[in-house]
């Protein structure tokens, strides 16, 4: 039996090249941040679905859990887009660890798991490395302090919520019914934004298709392999999804092809690296 964390690292290699991929379909191809949310999400579902089929997906017989990740899964997805597009992949990667941090205190809020004094050192930790994770050329206080890391943090605390009732789901469903309806109801849900891209639709161009696809193929290998982690564990998983290594890969194109997706000094990403060391090691060892 493949063990838990495999999946999660599976699940954080494929979440970090579906974070490019999206930067890169919206800075460059996609006028309508809404119409690539709806096409993504749908052709995450059309991928899942073969798979849940033949792993004998059934109607679900428990819906609390599942319409509650559901929801939370279709906001998520809706404010992931629209914040990438806000913040660098440098910048945002790294804030996934406040995920962690979130999970940890939404676990003693609602399952009544014990918080002790190290914990909030390293919630702290993590937080203040957030805020050093955000440097720029011109840092300020503004740099951290700004509605687009807020937007991101609050959500955190969407998708650290949602991890615990696809957890809950999936122990009472089974893996892949759970990951199919999830998918199926945030579709249906996400056909309530239809008057914010409905006129954009048919403009989607084959270039456009071929780059959501490929984000919606790399994210469905990350939907199904963090599913399945969290099925088994919720705080190490989180943790190991949390690494950014989309950060790396920024860090690369900042070298060899700036004018794609973003590009700033050696001191800045030296900062934002030391940072997101500390927090991977604070959001580690929290769990």
């Amino acid at each position: 039996m493949i063990p838990f964390y495999i999946f999660a690292w599976v699940a954080s290699i494929g979440y970090a090249l579906e974070v490019v991929v999206i930067k890169l379909v919206n800075k460059h191809l996609s006028a309508n941040l809404w119409v690539f949310n709806f096409l993504w999400n749908f052709l995450v579902l059309i991928l899942i679905f073969p798979f849940a089929i033949a792993n004998h997906a059934t109607v679900p017989e428990h819906w609390f859990n599942l319409a509650m990740a559901a929801m939370l899964y279709a906001v998520a997805g809706i404010t992931y887009v629209i914040n990438l597009s806000r913040l660098d992949v440098s910048v945002f990667a790294p804030l996934f660890n406040f995920r962690t941090a979130f999970a940890v205190i939404l676990a003693a809020i609602f399952l009544h798991e014990r918080l002790s004094l190290e914990h909030l050192f390293l919630i702290t930790v993590i937080f203040l490395g957030g805020f050093f994770v955000s440097y720029e050329e011109n840092f300020s206080f503004k740099s951290f302090f700004n509605k687009n890391i807020f937007y991101t943090l609050l959500m955190m605390v969407v998708i650290a919520l949602e991890a615990i009732f696809t957890n809950k789901s999936v122990n009472e469903l089974g893996f892949w019914t759970a990951s199919l309806w999830i998918a199926l109801i945030a579709q249906t849900l996400l056909l309530l934004t239809w008057q914010k891209f409905g006129k954009d639709f048919k403009k989607i161009g084959s270039k456009e298709f071929g780059a959501t696809l490929l984000g919606a193929a790399t994210g469905v290998i990350g939907v199904l392999a963090s599913n399945k982690a969290f099925s088994e564990n919720v705080g190490i998983s989180a943790a190991i999804i949390s690494l950014p290594i989309s950060m790396i890969i920024a860090f690369l194109f900042s070298v060899f092809a700036p004018q794609l997706l973003e590009k700033h000094t050696f001191k800045v990403y030296l900062v934002r690296f030391s940072a997101a060391a500390i927090m991977i090691i604070a959001a580690l060892r929290l769990n």
